[in-house]
């Protein structure tokens, strides 16, 4: 047999129960993605998947937690309305506020300049910002952020429903909390009214699966308003991507406990070897004792590398040249995502590889300093921005210029400048310092990042 088909026929052999599940065109039997009521097996799915959770309603993606996100604030918040929303938002919030012409009301979390990371929302930010704002119609969290770090969500909640706010969270990366009790407090069990999840993530649905999930009836009417009018949900969803979120949550709720103690376990014995390396700390809950730090999601084993004299982007490259690939860089720091597919096998090639490359850098001097800069002033809404002409200027030039895009190190996906905001000299030197270490400026037009597109 030749090569090529020896690899469609394997191929063919592996997708052979994907290609069973799936279809091209959406059939009526199975029910719908678009349709909230009746009893057919979709139908069904959505109720069992929100009562795995303690809520009303659920949607499910089968294209990740981009679109639910924009579909959940665009349900949560009228058109044109203010949204408190946390500056370190996942971009697909940008994507919300040009759709439905929404005004931002930035919470700009406190930055911890010794960790070298942003922390998680604060009642005392999010009370001061409702009082001195004006109008709010919604408020958009993101919790936890990307190195796992919850603020004081329940209080910042409770708020919240105090002035008659409804509350978006984007918990992504926490589909698993609330089948854990050695896990920090999950959104939906601190009274969120939406929550975005990642189930692909972390938990073992296929790639893209994710799932919104509401705290009332009431709310189902306006989200499949949403749903049906704006596009943004394929007729041609995917059934196997469906089968897999439904298999993964039964996991959660029959087994999820244990899997995820087994695995913090695992993480917690990463997280002890690693702190033996030279020059690297670890974030954990030792930490966990400042505003907008109150707990932490431990399988996010993140590892602080300031005294080492490498960037995280220089051992992210090293790692993957030895196979290792880690969830995520930044400038000062790498993480690992330990899950229950983790083996003990994956926990000691991790630590061994890291012991090679800090061996090898060894003398390596402190890094420079590069806090994120103060956030830019705004002179548009992002949808004005948007839709606005534009040119293109070099990147030396562009301070004091209206940004034609929005640019965000990525990952983990933080603008650093919106569309309609004014570049600063401050925002222009830290993504030129970001794109020489070796981020991906996501959002950025030109890939050399010598130019921008200003208005």
């Amino acid at each position: 047999m030749l090569p090529e088909q020896a690899v469609l026929a394997e191929g063919a052999r592996l997708l052979r129960g994907a290609f069973q599940l799936d279809q091209s065109t959406s059939v009526t039997d199975l029910g719908s993605l678009f349709v909230p009521t009746g009893d057919r097996p979709v139908q069904r799915l959505k109720k069992n998947l929100a009562e795995a959770y303690g809520m009303a309603w659920s949607f499910p993606s089968t294209h990740g937690t981009t679109m639910l996100n924009i579909l959940a604030m665009l349900t949560a918040c009228p058109a044109g309305g203010r949204v408190l929303v946390n500056r370190d938002a996942h971009s697909s919030v940008t994507a919300a506020l040009i759709h439905g012409g929404l005004e931002p009301v930035y919470l700009v979390p406190a930055y911890d300049r010794d960790l070298g990371i942003s922390l998680g929302p604060t009642l005392a930010d999010v009370e001061e910002v409702l009082a001195t704002s004006g109008d709010i119609d919604c408020v958009f969290l993101t919790s936890p952020n990307y190195f796992g770090i919850v603020g004081e969500l329940g209080d910042v909640i409770a708020a919240a429903h105090a002035r008659r706010l409804p509350v978006v969270v984007d918990a992504a990366h926490a589909p698993h909390f609330h089948f854990c009790d050695a896990l920090p407090s999950a959104a939906e069990d601190l009274g969120a009214d939406y929550v975005t999840q990642s189930t692909h993530k972390v938990a073992t649905a296929l790639s893209q699966g994710s799932l919104l999930l509401l705290r009332s009836e009431e709310q189902i009417e306006v989200l499949y308003e949403q749903v049906n009018e704006l596009g943004l949900v394929s007729t041609s969803f995917s059934y196997p991507i469906l089968a897999s979120l439904e298999i993964g949550i039964a996991q959660l709720r029959t087994e999820g406990d244990r899997l995820w103690r087994e695995t913090l376990d695992r993480a917690d014995a990463l997280s002890a070897v690693c702190r033996e390396l030279p020059g690297v700390r670890v974030l954990g809950v030792e930490h966990a004792n400042r505003p907008g730090f109150a707990d932490i999601d431990r399988t996010r084993v993140t590892l602080e590398l300031g005294q080492t004299g490498l960037t995280g982007f220089d051992v992210e490259r090293r790692l993957n040249a030895r196979c290792v690939y880690p969830e995520m860089a930044t400038y000062r720091h790498v993480l690992f995502l330990v899950t229950p597919g983790t083996t003990d096998a994956d926990v000691y090639a991790v630590f061994d590889a890291l012991r090679s490359i800090l061996k090898e850098a060894s003398g390596g001097r402190s890094l420079a300093s590069w806090d994120p800069p103060p956030m830019p002033h705004r002179a548009l809404l992002p949808r004005e921005a948007k839709f606005a002409r534009k040119n293109r200027v070099p990147i030396g030039s562009a301070a004091g210029k209206v940004a034609g895009e929005t640019i965000a190190t990525y990952p983990p996906g933080v603008p650093i400048i919106m569309a309609g905001e004014v570049f600063s000299h401050e925002v222009v030197e830290y993504l030129l310092a970001m794109h020489r270490c070796g981020a991906v400026l996501k959002g950025a037009s030109d890939p050399a990042f010598l130019t921008v597109r200003v208005l």
